[in-house]
């Protein structure tokens, strides 16, 4: 197959295909319509964050986080299970 058959044969494929790449014959759209109106504004998130306390957590425990503060000022407090420990120790 030389190349000038195997690049249409592509061009082809891509645009038959859902997503037509700009360039492709036949691939007419209509003009953008207006933009829509501006969405609701969301939620306020928190205005600080701070790490309070990091804790140890018995082997084979699960990780935690918790907050000890309030949701406008979060202060976050860590548990981190320790590793197993050998048995050769």
């Amino acid at each position: 197959m030389n190349d000038e058959i195997y690049q249409y044969a592509l061009q082809k494929i891509e645009c038959d295909s859902q997503f037509k790449p700009i360039g492709c014959y036949g691939n007419s759209r209509g003009s953008t319509g207006p933009t829509g109106p501006t969405g609701p504004t969301g939620p306020q998130g928190p205005a600080s964050i701070t790490i309070g306390t990091t804790t140890t957590g018995a082997p084979g425990t699960s990780a935690a986080v918790t907050n000890s503060g309030t949701n406008q000022n979060s202060i976050l407090n860590f548990v981190i299970p320790a590793g197993a420990t050998d048995a050769m120790s």
